[in-house]
């Protein structure tokens, strides 16, 4: 009997989130056959039920966004094994996001106002752009309203439909620094709807990581198994319906020096709440 693995992920709250569970197990599939493992999926609601999944041993690979990465890799749980590539690059960037007819034009223009978030672990929906407001001199005490919607997509529809003044979210750029893609462009008049307000410092991309107790030779074909997949004409677009990417690339550990300096400095500095600093997420 092959060995069974579980691969666990965040499910979307999109309206689509049958199809995409569809496609998650069309990858399960295909990812069992070329490593010669069986793979199961399991949802997570969020990015802690999904760390806590692997921290109970629940799940054995999963897709981990950097901020759970990193809490998982410091208490030595989680190997990574490869990291999502788009448009030939991992890094993506933090956004703020506002309503094409806002009068906020700059990051001091938000103070005071009702903020949407993605997620308590969202680098690029609330750690990173907490932690470029308080270097801007925004007081994150001054909100009139807070609200974590649970996904980039809900972000951008709450800053559309003026549930939110703004939003932070996920932006690719291109080498000129313009916007290329991002989750209010999949909605509908997302694109007319939507203004970037300001853009921070790059992200690195998402990960696929194992546990550290899944066996060697075992996380070997599992990481040749995804890198050949994203090179196969064949799943090419499955992995961009499910992941957003172009393809995996075997993972660096360099690229995420810089956000664990960030994610540091913020718990220090006190610009997370509480909680994240009970479960600690950022600090030993």
């Amino acid at each position: 009997m092959p060995e069974m693995l579980v691969f666990g992920y965040v499910a979307s709250h999109s309206p689509g989130a049958s199809t995409a569970r569809e496609r998650m197990a069309e990858v399960s599939i295909e990812l069992g056959k070329l490593a010669s493992c069986e793979v199961v999926i399991l949802e997570a609601k969020s990015y802690d039920d999904l760390a806590g999944a692997m921290h109970r041993r629940e799940i054995d690979v999963a897709w981990l966004p950097p901020i759970p990465y990193l809490a998982l890799e410091r208490r030595e749980e989680v190997v990574a094994l490869v990291s999502n590539h788009r448009d030939g690059r991992a890094p993506y960037h933090s956004v703020l996001i506002v309503n094409a007819k806002s009068l906020a034009y700059t990051p001091a223009d938000v103070q005071g106002k009702r903020a949407a978030w993605v997620d308590p672990r969202s680098a690029s929906g609330y750690v990173l752009p907490r932690l470029e407001l308080a270097e801007d001199g925004i007081d994150l005490r001054s909100f009139q309203a807070e609200k974590f919607f649970g996904s980039h997509d809900a972000v951008a529809q709450a800053v559309i439909e003026g549930r939110a003044d703004f939003g932070a979210t996920y932006a690719g750029l291109d080498r000129a620094g313009a916007v290329v893609r991002g989750p209010w462009m999949d909605l509908a008049n997302g694109e007319e709807s939507i203004r970037v307000l300001a853009a921070f410092g790059a992200i690195p991309g998402d990960c696929i990581a194992a546990r550290t107790d899944v066996a060697p030779a075992l996380r070997e074909k599992l990481t040749g198994a995804l890198v050949r997949m994203s090179h196969e004409k064949s799943n090419r677009l499955l992995l961009r319906d499910v992941f957003g990417i172009d393809e995996f690339r075997r993972f660096n550990a360099g690229s995420y020096g810089g956000l664990r300096d960030a994610t540091t400095t913020a718990a220090k500095r006190g610009l997370l709440d509480g909680e994240e600093k009970r479960v600690d997420l950022f600090v030993a």
